[in-house]
């Protein structure tokens, strides 16, 4: 059974779905490189593709690392548990960093290393009764998918640190809530909702789509100052590479 299936559900997206239902989809070492090579194929995909969307199977997300495969040799031995925690870092760099926007879709559980997945991702939408939460501190361990510092980020350090010293799980309605997904769905609407919203990210100019997320990401490095320069100097990059921005105006003023 393919541990990672992949298809494109709407023109110009395109589907991650983790299969590995009776783990809860918990990434051991073929599934983590499935979704690796995944992700790089798709941030060369260009144009073809606009939205990534990532979920799972079955009642969860993501429940993490694969315990029971890192118990059975991995942890001891020190080199291959090192390169397993270099292929998630680098797995998420990938995600964080493709030109397509990435939609987390997430169901049920997404725990730990589904957790940071879904934090890799740039728009998290969730089902409202989904749980979320870094739970590594319960069980002595420290996360290594980049937790500690992308949830700090979306969340400001304060609820960040509560949450990753007590790995308390928050509801999709909840994560919502604190500005952690930007939707929360009822249940059974999350994949509709998910088609629905990819299709409308879509809709855009795809250099206009990458453009729009290398600057929003920025602003949470710059400073201000810094941060319009750079967005002039994205605008101008983009009038000159594409006709958009032209044809855009010209058809707004046409119809007003």
């Amino acid at each position: 059974m393919d541990t990672l299936l992949i298809d494109e559900p709407a023109p110009q997206v395109r589907r991650l779905t983790l299969n590995r239902p009776e783990r809860m989809n918990a990434l051991d070492g073929p599934t983590l490189q499935a979704l690796h090579d995944a992700a790089r194929d798709c941030a060369a995909a260009g144009d073809a593709v606009k939205v990534l969307v990532i979920r799972g199977s079955g009642r969860a997300f993501c429940a993490g690392n694969d315990l029971k495969w890192l118990a059975g040799g991995v942890l001891a031995d020190r080199a291959a548990h090192m390169r397993h925690q270099d292929l998630m870092q680098a797995t998420f760099e990938c995600l964080e960093s493709a030109p397509q926007i990435v939609l987390a879709s997430v169901n049920g559980y997404a725990l730990a290393g589904g957790f940071e997945l879904a934090l890799a991702c740039d728009l998290i939408i969730a089902d409202d009764a989904a749980e979320l939460g870094d739970e590594h501190i319960r069980r002595d361990l420290l996360p290594s998918g980049g937790g500690s510092q992308r949830l700090p980020r979306r969340l400001g350090l304060q609820r960040a640190l509560l949450h990753l010293v007590t790995g308390r799980r928050m509801t999709g309605r909840e994560a919502a809530a604190q500005g952690l997904a930007a939707q929360a769905v009822p249940s059974g609407l999350l994949e509709s909702a998910t088609l629905q919203l990819a299709q409308e990210i879509a809709q855009a100019d795809a250099l206009a789509l990458a453009s729009m997320k290398q600057m929003a990401r920025r602003a949470l490095e710059l400073p201000l100052r810094d941060g319009l320069q750079y967005e002039r100097w994205m605008q101008h990059r983009y009038r000159t590479q594409s006709g958009a921005l032209e044809a855009g105006v010209q058809d707004f003023a046409a119809k007003n």
